[in-house]
């Protein structure tokens, strides 16, 4: 390789320096608390130090017949248009159910001056372990409800998650407790940038390659002379 070409090489690969690692924005493992978190329902909703995946977690406690959602705090808000390729991913478990009637499926709403959407996941299958659910915040996975996908990621001033998926009836001891845990804001890198990285890794490699090629043979069968090496023809 030329020394020209080995320079665009190592500048291709200097100018991603976003691409070995997701950037986390903001994260809330529930581990010593809340962290922040508040509810419709506030008297539905407690920390509990154990049980979760793993640690603490929020807890929902059905002791109403209002539905519940979670609110995320001032860490998880704010202009996600800069996220390029983000995603908002969360735990769930259904822990203890009795005289379940419905469920609904997993949701995620965003809301704010430029619009409103909501994601829609499966619907759990009952009483099962914890469930991950890791949304990418592209338009075509959520249905605009109001405004624009752009003026909503321009300013995000509310995020909820609904932490109570199941209805069940109204027989005296039935219980409703259900818990989410590890909910993570991050943006990866773009598509784009993924791809000049390996031009320049291979530009990289091919330089290495032609460096440990021995000294070839001439068309007369002899070693070749270092000196009579031509770069142009290589």
């Amino acid at each position: 390789m030329r020394s020209g070409h080995l320079c665009v090489a190592i500048a291709i690969v200097l100018s991603v320096p976003q691409v070995s690692h997701a950037a986390i924005i903001a994260v809330s493992t529930f581990d010593t608390s809340l962290d922040g978190w508040t509810s419709n329902t506030p008297s539905q909703i407690s920390w509990s130090k154990t049980g979760g995946n793993p640690g603490g977690f929020i807890l929902f406690e059905d002791v109403t017949n209002a539905w519940t959602v979670v609110d995320a705090p001032t860490a998880f808000l704010g202009d996600y248009s800069a996220l390029k390729v983000g995603s908002i991913s969360f735990d769930h478990k259904i822990i203890a159910e009795t005289g379940i009637q419905s469920l609904s499926p997993y949701e995620i709403d965003l809301s704010g001056p430029g619009g409103s959407a909501t994601w829609t996941g499966a619907t759990p299958k009952g009483v099962t372990g914890w469930v991950t659910e890791n949304v990418p915040l592209v338009q075509s996975d959520w249905t605009i409800n109001s405004g624009t996908w752009s003026g909503l990621l321009a300013d995000v001033t509310q995020l909820q998650i609904p932490i109570e998926l199941v209805t069940n009836d109204t027989i005296p001891g039935d219980t409703d407790h259900e818990g989410i845990d590890n909910v993570m804001l991050s943006s990866a890198p773009e598509p784009a940038s993924l791809a000049l990285l390996g031009i320049g890794m291979l530009g990289l490699r091919g330089l290495a390659v032609r460096r440990r090629r021995p000294i070839g043979i001439t068309r007369e069968g002899s070693l070749a002379h270092a000196s009579s090496f031509d770069p142009a023809n290589s």
